[in-house]
């Protein structure tokens, strides 16, 4: 499984949802949108985004928190 996670520093939902794949042994890749290249490449996946987290899992976009939260039963 390949997750990646774009979040920012002092984010509540982005820690839950980074607790919620270490609690389940998920391996994942974060990216602090507090670096231009990352803020950038956010904006150029998804132009109208204005929260974080954003998920993707593998290669498909899941959203925010809650998002993840309705994914998980069905496919985890």
């Amino acid at each position: 499984m390949k997750i990646v996670i774009y979040t920012q520093d002092s984010c509540t939902y982005c820690n839950s949802a980074k607790r919620e794949f270490e609690t389940r042994g998920w391996k994942y890749t974060s990216h602090n949108i507090k670096h231009p290249d990352n803020y950038s490449n956010l904006k150029e996946m998804l132009p109208e985004v204005r929260t974080v987290p954003q998920i993707w899992i593998d290669d498909a976009h899941i959203g925010g928190y809650d998002e993840l939260l309705e994914w998980i039963p069905s496919n985890a």
